[in-house]
């Protein structure tokens, strides 16, 4: 999934069954990675033999469980969010060229790609899949929704306390808390924010981890879907949500709406987490809605100019 993955679990003496067992710990471990290749082979856009790009190229076909599950959590999502995530943006995303070198499309070009969008042209039967004039791209969800079948590997294999990375989505399972630090959006390399994580998974959508550069500007990989352009934005939104598959979406869908909307849409979600990160020279400006921050980086400010501390009772909880 043009990622580096990796997935841990704990081995004592006091756990009960596999937990108990290194080496059928390991053994689900390899077994719960081995599930994330095979849903590769099937949802990614980069192969041409991708039981995906058959979707694409056919328009129709009989599908697979695992295809037809994501698709109809794509769709439920995209009408959760009115749209701003949306799982047919595959004729914008070739119009810019996302997984080549980048461009700039011509003003027919983009409008071409905008016809062939609409993720309400995508239509599900038992086990059969019909897309009217659209190409769907799951590049937004599918990576959450092979942490979640992961995850369900390793609890069927008798695991249930792990911790799954996907390329910085991370994915808890068992209620022992984990601290996950966020970057700043300009600079991955920076730590910006420390938040707390038990149960669920943390996902962090921006502009700046995945750039190309075309007509003299840089030009990020999130799409608008009401405008078919890039996402304008130097900021960043981190979404803490039960599952693996709703973060994943949700994080590319409150990037697209802005920190107002995003704002709004956390107002009427108190079950998702929501960080917004967003650079002012120097510093970052941070927002956090429905959950708390454990600790933050002197650069890291409130969205009232004020510096944000470390909160030690939250910290003591996973020293």
């Amino acid at each position: 999934m043009g990622t580096l993955w990796s997935a841990s679990a704990p081995v004592g003496d006091r756990a009960a069954g596999c937990a108990a067992d290194s080496s059928c710990v390991a053994a689900a471990l390899e077994a719960a990675l081995d599930t994330v290749a095979a849903l590769e082979r099937r949802l990614s856009n980069w192969s041409a033999t991708s039981e995906l790009s058959r979707l694409n190229a056919t328009g129709a076909a009989t599908v697979s469980e695992p295809l037809h599950a994501v698709l109809d959590s794509a769709r439920s999502l995209a009408e959760l969010t009115g749209g701003a995530f949306d799982p047919s943006v595959e004729s914008l995303t070739l119009a810019w060229d996302l997984r080549g070198s980048g461009r700039t499309p011509s003003a027919a070009a983009l409008a071409a790609a905008r016809k062939a969008l609409g993720w309400q042209r995508l239509s599900l039967e038992r086990d059969r899949a019909r897309l009217d004039g659209v190409r769907i791209d799951l590049g937004g969800i599918a990576k959450g929704f092979a942490l979640d079948r992961a995850a369900d590997v390793l609890a069927a294999r008798g695991v249930d306390r792990a911790a799954l990375d996907a390329g910085g989505q991370r994915l808890v399972a068992g209620g022992s808390p984990c601290s996950v630090w966020v970057a700043r959006p300009d600079d991955r390399d920076a730590p910006a924010v420390c938040l707390l994580i038990a149960d669920g998974s943390l996902s962090t959508s921006g502009q700046s981890e995945r750039s190309l550069s075309a007509g003299g500007r840089r030009i990020g990989h999130v799409l608008e879907p009401s405008t078919g352009r890039p996402v304008e934005t130097r900021a960043s939104v981190s979404v803490l949500a039960r599952s693996g598959t709703r973060a994943d979406a949700l994080s590319t869908a409150l990037l697209v709406m802005g920190r107002e909307r995003a704002r709004a849409f956390a107002g009427r979600h108190p079950e998702l987490g929501v960080l917004w990160l967003e650079p002012a020279g120097a510093r970052v400006v941070a927002e956090a809605w429905n959950l708390e921050i454990a600790a933050a980086a002197p650069f890291v400010h409130s969205n009232a100019g004020h510096r944000l501390s470390l909160h030690p009772k939250l910290l003591a909880r996973n020293p």
